[in-house]
């Protein structure tokens, strides 16, 4: 008689759990040995298994020494049993929150109107595999250090990103769209002489709440002011024409704009168009096709993304590493239990409160103090 299948359990780990329960595993101490063999242990024996993500693979690889990153890396690589995120294809190594979007999107077309956790139910079965831990990484560790300084590269980048996207120094985004488009252009030197202005505010807004890592927040601000002014040599001279042009680069059509939307809507909706024409970008389908028959309520990445986005608490620091652990939190769509930050959590329950969709969206989402704690959340 053939057993029964079993399903396994998914757990995604924040990347601190998964770093703790690492390094006690190559502990020279021998209390710290045996709590991290007992974990692994637990895993095999309640049928749980992690589920890992690019993202969590560059965090462990975002380190100054070379030597820690190649241990990581092994105890992955050693690891019997394991969960992550696919591409989509057999064989495929581990992928992140681009790959996600695109089985989302891709399940949201194949079945219109679907509700979200119907296109995440269709979403999963492209998007999780299992195997051993050679498989997730490949033969060669060898590989993943040559990527280590594009990761650390973007590490950089990410801190960066955050300072300036998050900030409110400009913020129009409750105003109507059509009083913007009404608006007059600024000359060249009136508009120069407010672009310093601006990148004043930005610098010391980016000091005082940046990443503390960011060692010229000068720089920063100036880089995304100059970008702003070389963009404005290219662009109309009506505010009307200058609105428009800017949604249709990012796939927002005038028919698509409502009379009540605001600027933050309209650019939330740009942001959702253009990451969806990234991730679909190897796809079969027409992005057209795929604009009229995908909303955004459908996608659970982008509901988890934006609503931690738009309804998270102020924090007094907006650190790169927020933008990893949004990405992260995209896995509590998936995995059976996500586990994350004191931050994150606050940002999942506010957000839960202000947007109902993203319960549909989500399992369960705890916190632990340490990766020992976790099998008490389970039990």
């Amino acid at each position: 008689m053939a057993m029964p299948l079993i399903k396994p359990f998914f757990i995604a780990l924040d990347t601190s759990h998964l770093n703790h329960w690492i390094r006690e595993a190559l502990s020279t101490k021998s209390a710290e040995r045996k709590s991290a063999e007992t974990f692994s242990d637990w895993l095999k024996c309640s049928g749980t298994l992690p589920l890992i993500s690019l993202h969590h693979i560059e965090e462990l690889c975002v380190h100054n020494d070379e030597d820690t990153v190649l241990w990581r890396l092994r105890f992955l690589h050693s690891l019997p049993f394991v969960a992550w995120i696919s591409d989509g294809m057999a064989n495929s190594g581990p992928a992140g929150v681009t790959s996600i979007m695109r089985a989302e999107a891709l399940a949201a077309f194949a079945e219109p109107g679907a509700s979200i956790t119907r296109v995440r139910d269709l979403a999963s079965r492209a998007l999780i595999q299992v195997g051993t831990g050679e498989e997730l990484l490949g033969p060669f560790l060898e590989d993943w250090l040559l990527l280590r300084e594009e990761f650390l590269r973007r590490s950089e980048h990410s801190r960066n990103l955050v300072a300036v996207a998050h900030s409110n120094v400009v913020d129009l985004s409750s105003m109507p769209l059509g009083e913007l488009m009404r608006g007059k252009i600024r000359g060249e030197k009136d508009l120069l002489r407010q672009l310093k202005l601006i990148e004043g505010s930005f610098a010391f807004d980016i000091a005082k709440h940046g990443d503390k890592r960011i060692t010229n927040p000068e720089a920063v601000a100036r880089d995304f002011v100059e970008k702003v002014a070389e963009a404005r040599k290219n662009l109309p001279d009506t505010a009307a024409d200058l609105v428009l042009q800017s949604l249709a680069a990012m796939g927002i059509e005038e028919s698509d704009i409502s009379p009540n939307m605001t600027v933050g809507q309209a650019l939330d909706r740009g942001l959702f168009l253009r990451q969806m024409k990234i991730a679909t970008a190897r796809s079969t389908i027409s992005f057209n096709d795929l604009k009229r028959a995908v909303s955004q309520d459908q996608i659970p990445s982008w509901v988890i993304s934006s609503s931690l986005r738009q309804h998270g608490p102020s924090l007094p620091e907006r650190k790169g590493s927020d933008l990893t652990d949004t990405h992260l939190a995209c896995l509590s769509a998936y995995a059976d239990l996500t586990l994350v930050d004191k931050r994150t959590l606050e940002a999942f329950r506010r957000a839960n409160r202000a947007n109902p969709i993203l319960g549909k969206a989500c399992k369960a989402i705890k916190r632990a103090a340490s990766y020992s704690d976790i099998p008490n959340l389970i039990s």
